[in-house]
C-alpha cells in the first residue's frame, strides 16, 4: 500500500506538470514529465518484485506459521479496494496513469493471491501456496512493468511512435499533387499523446509552397492525427515565390 501511495503521489504530480504551459527554456512544455513518471512507476514495480521473490524464496526454505482466516479477510477486503481503484484509472492512454494502473493492478492480483493461499492454506494447511502464488502473480506484473519501461525509453529515444508508419507517412505524402520527394523524415514523441513530425518537402517547378505545405499539414493531421508538424519546403527558382 506504501508503494501504491508512492506511485499515485507521483502520477498525480506529472498530471499537474503536464498541464504547464511552455516557457521560452522548455518550449515543448512539461510532457516529458509524465514519461518519466512512467519509468519510475515501472521501476519501481520491478523492485517490488524483486522483494516479493525474495521473500517466497525465503518462505520455500523456511516455511512460516500463517493464518489462513486473516489472509482471506485481509486479502478481500484489499481486493475490493483495489478494484475500485483500478476501474478508476482503466481505460486512460496517458502513459503516467498506465504507471499507476500498473500498481494497483499489483496489488489486486497480490489480493487475489491472498486470497487464494488463504482458502488453499485453510483446507489443506499446506503453507507453501503463499510464496508459489507470489511468483506467478509476480510474472504477470513482470511483463506490465517491462511494457512500460520499454515504452517510455522508446519514448525519452524518441523513436517513432508505435501506431505511426513512417513507410506509410512517406507513400501518402508522395501521393500529392506537386510532391516530388519527401527526404529527412523524423517522426516523435513528446508525451504518450503528444506527437510531432519534421521533413523536407520537395516540390514541382512553379507550384506554390505554401499550398503545397498546407495541404501536406492537412493530410498528416486528418489521416495520422499528428498536429505538431514542421516541414521546410525545397523548391527550384521557378517555383512561385514563398509567403510566410
Amino acid at each position: 500500500m506504501l508503494s501504491d501511495i508512492l506511485a499515485l503521489s507521483v502520477s498525480l504530480y506529472a498530471a499537474t506538470m503536464v498541464r504547464k504551459a511552455p516557457t521560452i527554456e522548455k518550449s515543448y512544455g512539461y510532457h516529458r514529465t509524465e514519461v518519466l513518471a512512467a519509468l519510475f512507476n515501472g521501476l519501481v514495480l520491478c523492485l517490488m518484485i524483486g522483494f516479493i521473490y525474495y521473500e517466497a524464496f525465503t518462505r520455500f526454505l523456511h516455511p512460516e506459521p500463517v493464518n489462513g482466516t486473516g489472509v482471506i479477510v485481509v486479502g478481500g477486503i484489499g481486493l475490493i479496494v483495489n478494484l475500485i481503484s483500478a476501474w478508476l484509472l482503466h481505460g486512460h492512454q496517458d502513459l503516467n496513469v498506465r504507471g499507476a494502473y500498473y500498481h494497483v493492478i499489483f496489488d489486486a492480483l497480490g489480493s487475489v493471491g491472498a486470497l487464494l493461499a488463504g482458502l488453499l492454506i485453510y483446507f489443506t494447511h499446506w503453507t507453501k501456496f503463499d510464496p508459489l502464488l507470489s511468483v506467478l502473480i509476480g510474472i504477470l506484473v513482470l511483463y506490465s512493468a517491462w511494457a512500460l519501461i520499454r515504452e517510455s525509453i522508446d519514448i525519452l529515444m524518441e523513436s517513432v511512435p508505435k501506431h505511426l508508419n513512417p513507410t506509410s507517412i512517406r507513400e501518402a505524402v508522395r501521393s500529392l499533387n506537386d510532391v516530388i520527394n519527401i527526404h529527412d523524415l523524423h517522426i516523435w514523441s513528446i508525451g504518450s499523446q503528444s506527437h510531432a513530425l519534421s521533413a523536407h518537402i520537395k516540390i514541382r517547378p512553379g507550384s506554390d509552397p505554401v499550398d503545397v505545405r498546407t495541404r501536406i499539414q492537412s493530410l498528416l493531421l486528418e489521416d495520422f492525427h499528428l498536429e505538431h508538424t514542421t516541414l521546410q519546403v525545397e523548391c527550384f527558382e521557378d517555383c512561385a515565390e514563398m509567403h510566410e
